[in-house]
């Protein structure tokens, strides 16, 4: 028979009367007066009809968290169900039916309130007991008079020993089970650390103890020391949080205070004692005495935590209380009273009372007396001021040795036990030297001189104050842009603008389920060089993102660093580098026909005419000049399908590889230039920074290992470097990101408005709209940049830098063993005949080796590369099927792999790669000058300027935001493109 409970009702009343208690047995409440809200919830669950089973595991599980095999919450809901009928046979005068115990190998009955029937039966047969004769069962055994009225466990004897209130008390004080750093030393046999992130306490507390530590005075009477009989008001006050218990007493003791001055001295000799401690009373008893520790410090308070770590009582005699004046006298504070004139003084204010030991006027005792921790205060008992008017402490500190610089106690000699002079820095230690205040001027005559910072405004009328930022492209170049601004200039408002609905840009790594593992897909860029200066700017961003933890790192001695080959003609030939023996190698390079003519074009290299009055030239046109037609199409070609996916035949030398360039005018000889890679040429915009690591402290073993190391990426990918640069910028106030709005429209205002950019954003179908910024910084392709600056014929150079399309394959086998060699991967040279590469493929990277920790699961991961260059000028791409396709057939023919894959996926990068073609450093240095007309407002950064890679992109980031800090007007991210800035050579 179903029981349906409802609020305000004579039997939810009694249900709240029997929880209570049996929450506090249990040990789920302390038995406080603020202890009802689990009781009241439970009550609440019963209206709404939860079953049984439903109580138990919410119980369980949402609100006690209890462990899997804690039975607790099954039993309290088996117990809960049985007082639910028991209750209501006692207040309605109804039959309660009794639960019947199951044998080992049967069934037993389960009681479902709202329900029409109640389930169960014989685990033999399945047969179903109705109602009616399951409340008869139950009254047949029911005594008169044998309704028990105690607490279960006690009226019990038979249950187990755990069940017990003896043993619920043990188990609750056993400590056996916690770990050694969650172990205390034992007071009451109830303390623990950490007691916010542990599991409920497991039986009642030790409420006597608490009445020990009380004063015999505030202590209750009519029990053992001091304690009233069960059911007196020591109860519930006992039973009180020791925040409670402060407030009862502050109310008290003011009520005190207030008798004190209503009734006169005659009547107050008549009335009981109030309960004051008396060490506060004014003038009383304590007044004369030593005062001991105050309500606050002896309470019992939890663990807390403070400025992000455990408080931890210390000797530093610092003040509980402070006030902004230090040196008011006690006395002399604002709401402080002249217990003279019948008022008196808050018993709060200080700790302890020394009016025996310092009679004197408010204006020579500092108000924090014993607990001053002002090193430098004139009331301290370090005063050598000969006829001080002050007093000094002459309490002698308990602590031999003190340990503390900062204690105002007194200290015999040598009972300070260290000299805390030694740790104040000097800078010469051997000569005392006057102090920065007392300094001169080098010539008080000279005339003063102002430093001009960045929010300077220059003679022109030039309003050079970085107000609010616009950064158009939500890239890597336009996160670590806003990243570095909001680092920089945390008052300026920064607005990041990105046309797609995520930011990123390329960097696109996709986490792909495979079976009971999970691989990564890179459709982007797969891993970064730690080379000097780009690779240690994008190291430096990674540590001050906190990505250090999520880095992998490839060795210089591993398989991927030290085997990369070059498929040609029709077999993979393995390159020289790291881990290459000097003899196999040699015999390698005159046996194969990748390296055809490569000796003999460098010895007479040093002969070949040098040609100064070239601007530019391309790669192939140079190397085939200096060295031969067969190592820029068999070598250089593939190289540069890795880097750029571009033709070897239209890349700019001067732009590409700047040292071979400028080596040739400064060495007269481009096999001197292997020299001057790693001794001799140096670039004037990295002074700064090489000083700036000169400068920096002692970096970490991690970061170092990091440098050391031959590639490194991240655990999810590259794109966790984009998606960490996301939440940073979104948890800043100051910094706005808007998704899916294009800037289509760019142009400078007059030079007198304050804001003198403009721009107008679209987003979707919206209206566009027109705003004001004080700066931007454009990471967006030149192409792009050119549509939203007309009319500016002048910056028509910016759009003339072509991109490829590449499309990226991944494929992922379950066969650790499938690749026939181990590396980083081969590429394809453009010499490679038709037959060997109708694919046109770029190259094959084995991720499984370059990028060792990604996944989770054993198996090979491979990339194929398919399109660049070769598909310049085509209208339409291959799709997904054709791609995975034309990617397998590739592994067929150079690897013989026939397996079929477990996991494929194919993205098409449309525009991803810009290509520096021949003119380009032309063509920025005119781009350089077009922007100088928008006088400081306008800076670019990107792929599409300075450098394709990541660690390019974030140099270039980096730099424009400091010339934006700086000051520097003229720059506009393409002042490296400068007539006459070029490489140095050290000599």
């Amino acid at each position: 028979m179903s029981v349906e409970v409802s609020l305000n009702t004579p039997l939810a009343d009694a249900l709240s009367n029997v929880v209570q208690p049996k929450l506090t047995e249990i040990g789920w409440n302390t038995g406080g007066l603020d202890d009802s809200a689990l009781g009241e919830y439970i009550i609440l669950m019963l209206v709404n009809g939860k079953t049984q089973d439903q109580i138990a595991a919410e119980l369980s599980n949402d609100l006690l968290s209890l462990g899997p095999d804690d039975t607790g919450a099954t039993d309290f809901a088996k117990w809960l169900f049985e007082q639910v009928h028991l209750l209501n046979a006692q207040t309605n005068g109804t039959t309660a039916p009794q639960t019947q115990q199951a044998s080992q190998g049967q069934g037993s009955a389960t009681h479902h309130i709202g329900e029409d029937q109640l389930a169960g039966g014989n685990g033999e047969t399945g047969a179903s007991i109705t109602p009616d004769a399951d409340m008869g069962e139950a009254m047949d055994d029911v005594q008169d008079g044998a309704i028990p009225t105690g607490p279960k466990s006690m009226r019990s004897a038979f249950r187990p020993g755990n069940k017990r209130l003896i043993g619920q008390l043990s188990k609750a004080m056993d400590r056996s089970g916690d770990a050694v750093l969650h172990r205390v030393r034992p007071q009451q046999g109830t303390e623990r650390i950490n007691t916010h992130n542990r599991q409920p306490p497991k039986g009642p507390r030790n409420d006597q103890s608490r009445n020990q530590r009380l004063p015999p005075n505030l202590r209750p009477s009519g029990a053992p020391n001091g304690g009233m009989p069960n059911g007196g008001m020591a109860t519930p006050l006992m039973n009180a949080s020791p925040q409670q218990q402060m407030a009862l007493f502050a109310m008290l003791e003011e009520q005190a205070r207030m008798m004190s001055q209503i009734f006169s001295p005659q009547q107050q000799s008549s009335l009981p004692q109030p309960a004051i401690n008396p060490n506060f009373r004014p003038g009383g008893q304590g007044q004369n005495q030593q005062s001991g520790r105050s309500l606050f410090d002896r309470i019992e308070r939890p663990n807390q935590r403070q400025n992000g770590s455990f408080s931890k009582r210390q000797h530093n005699n610092k003040a509980n209380l402070q006030t902004p004046d230090h040196h008011l006298a006690s006395t002399g504070v604002e709401g402080a009273q002249d217990p003279a004139n019948g008022d008196v003084t808050s018993s709060m204010e200080v700790e302890s009372s020394q009016k025996s030991q310092f009679e004197q006027s408010s204006d020579t005792i500092c108000k924090f007396n014993l607990k001053c921790s002002k090193t430098d205060c004139p009331f301290g008992e370090n005063c050598i001021r000969a006829g001080c008017k002050f007093k000094h402490v002459s309490i002698t500190c308990k602590f031999n040795p003190c340990l503390n610089p900062e204690c105002s106690y007194k200290h015999t000699e040598n009972q300070k036990g260290g000299n805390f002079r030694d740790k104040v820095w000097k800078a010469d230690r051997d000569q005392e030297r006057e102090h920065v205040s007392e300094r001169k001027f080098v010539d008080d005559n000279m005339a003063e001189e102002l430093r001009t910072y960045a929010t300077a405004i220059p003679e022109n009328g030039f309003n050079s104050g970085v107000d609010d930022v616009a950064v158009l492209g939500g890239g890597i170049t336009g996160l670590a842009s806003a990243y570095y601004l909001a680092e920089r200039l945390p008052h300026a408002q920064i607005t990041l603008f990105e046309g797609s609905p995520r930011l990123g840009g390329w960097l696109r790594s996709k986490q792909v389920d495979v079976g009971s593992g999970r691989v990564v897909f890179e459709q982007g860029p797969r891993n970064l060089r730690p080379t000097r200066p780009n690779g240690w700017v994008t190291l430096d961003l990674v540590k001050s993102l906190g990505l250090e933890d999520q880095v992998l790192m490839t060795s210089k001695e591993s398989v991927a660093a030290q085997n990369r080959f070059i498929y040609y003609p029709d077999h993979l030939v393995r390159m020289p580098g790291p881990g290459s023996s000097l003899l196999p190698t040699v015999v390698r390079m005159l046996q194969e026909p990748v390296f055809k003519g490569l000796f003999r074009a460098a010895m007479f290299e040093t002969f070949r005419p040098v040609l100064t009055d070239l601007q530019d030239e391309s790669v192939g046109s140079f190397i085939s000049r200096r060295f031969g037609p067969a190592l820029a199409n068999n070598i250089v070609s593939a190289l540069l399908h890795g880097i750029y996916a571009g033709d070897v035949y239209q890349l700019s030398v001067r732009s590409i590889f700047p040292y071979l360039f400028h080596a040739e005018r400064e060495i007269r000889t481009s096999v001197g230039a292997a020299y001057a890679l790693g001794f001799g040429l140096r670039w004037p915009q990295d002074a700064p920074l090489e000083a700036e690591w000169a400068r920096a402290r002692p970096i970490s073993q991690r970061t170092q290992a990091i440098r050391d190391s031959s590639v490194f990426t991240f655990k999810k990918g590259l794109g966790q470097l984009a998606d960490q640069l996301e939440t940073k910028l979104r948890q800043l106030p100051n910094v706005s990101i808007r998704l899916e709005t294009v800037v289509d429209q760019l142009q400078l205002k007059r030079p007198s408005d304050s804001e003198n950019i403009g721009l107008r954003a679209r987003s979707g179908s919206a209206q566009p709209t027109k705003e004001s910024f004080s700066h931007v910084i454009s990471t967006i392709s030149g192409k792009a940049l050119y549509g939203a600056a007309r009319p500016a014929p002048s910056m028509y150079v910016l759009s003339q830098t072509p991109a490829v399309t590449v499309m990226v394959v991944n494929l992922y086998f379950s066969n650790p063993s499938v690749l026939p060699v181990r590396g980083f991967g081969y590429l394809l040279p453009r010499s490679l005949p038709f037959e060997q590469n109708p694919e046109r493929a770029l190259g094959v990277v084995f991720d499984s080796d370059a990028s060792i920790g990604q996944d989770n699961i054993p198996g090979t991961k491979v990339t194929v590369m398919l399109g660049g260059h070769w598909w310049d000028g085509w209208q339409a791409y291959p799709d997904e099927d054709m791609g995975a396709n034309m990617a397998k057939s590739v592994l067929k023919r150079h690897l013989g792999i026939s397996e079929i894959p477990r996991a494929i996926h194919v993205g098409l990068q449309k525009n991803c790669i810009p290509q520096y073609t021949v003119g380009h450093h032309r063509r920025m240095s005119l781009g350089h000058e077009a922007l100088q007309k928008f006088q400081g407002r306008l800076r670019v950064a990107g792929s599409s300027y300075t450098g394709v890679g990541l660690n390019d992109c974030v140099r270039s980031a980096r730099n424009v935001v400091a010339s934006l800090v700086e000051g520097r007007h003229q720059d506009t991210g393409l002042e490296s493109f400068a007539r006459g800035n070029g490489p140095i050579l050290s000599r």
